[in-house]
């Protein structure tokens, strides 16, 4: 099956599964899926993932960047695209703001890459859809020719280390502005993911915010209400969609995302991945 073939499969599933009465078939599938697939950690990432969410940095999120410093953990930064083009957006969005992110994982390989900063087109370089990602890429990267090089202004302000999340040694990490926690907590049992979350709740400082990305929506909420973080109102559905291979891939993953439901009686803490702490 060629790569087109497959995009149009996926398409088709997508639109297929955006019907009420197909929902609820697509409902009981998923349910059995998250229920019986194994579930394992994956390093699967690519550049520019999910704009909608890093604009909330030019909208609801701009207290943070105004005071002129912002420090920001990433964990689970895998081959480095989520820190980088965070970076990205930053350096491009943000010039004068004096920036850091630390960025952990507990893959040794995938760390090597991020801090080798080179890349290639599977990392999702090469063929940007848009002008935020043209514009992106270009501050970023120095390209030659199928290799993409992370500039060095951003590179010296990125950090990587091995770091378990589940780890006590994870406690080192305490009172960043912004916390990025996303895409492996939907490979974790509910004990682990409690515990992941206990752990990126405590790294953000009291007035600061997380992204939350990538849990499993059946438990998310039980999970969120013992820290009473504020799930932030904006652009819900936006973000949601904009998560392209997860949404694409419903029902037949675990992994997968949902259609979102408005009507949810949980809809706030269900379908954002934004949330301050109070």
């Amino acid at each position: 099956m060629t790569p087109y073939q497959l995009m149009r499969i996926n398409e088709l599933n997508h639109w297929l599964f955006n019907f009420a009465p197909s929902r609820l078939i697509g409902r009981y599938i998923y349910d059995w899926q998250r229920r019986h697939q194994l579930r394992t950690q994956s390093t699967s990432t690519k550049f520019f993932r999910n704009l909608q969410q890093l604009a909330a940095l030019e909208g609801p999120l701009a207290n943070l960047t105004k005071t002129g410093n912002l420090s920001v953990l990433v964990a689970g930064c895998s081959y480095g695209c989520e820190a980088y083009s965070l970076g990205g957006f930053l350096a491009l969005r943000f010039p004068r703001l004096n920036w850091r992110i630390t960025a952990v994982d507990i893959s040794h390989e995938a760390l090597k890459i991020a801090d080798a900063a080179r890349y290639t087109p599977q990392h999702g370089l090469g063929s940007p859809l848009d002008n935020l990602k043209k514009q992106l890429e270009a501050r970023l990267f120095k390209r030659s020719g199928d290799e993409w090089t992370v500039v060095a202004d951003i590179r010296e302000r990125v950090s990587f280390a091995y770091s378990d999340v589940l780890s006590s040694k994870f406690r080192q990490f305490k009172n960043y502005d912004l916390v990025l926690g996303q895409n492996f907590m939907i490979h974790m049992n509910d004990a682990s993911a409690k515990s992941a979350l206990a752990s990126l709740v405590a790294a953000a400082r009291p007035g600061g915010a997380l992204f939350l990305g990538g849990m499993d929506l059946e438990t998310k909420t039980s999970l969120l209400t013992p820290h009473q973080l504020i799930p932030l109102d904006w652009n819900i559905v936006e973000i949601h969609e904009d998560d392209n291979m997860r949404r694409l891939a419903w029902p037949w993953n675990y992994w997968s995302l949902e259609p979102i439901h408005p009507r949810d009686r949980d809809y706030l803490t269900r379908y954002s991945t934004i949330f301050l702490k109070p």
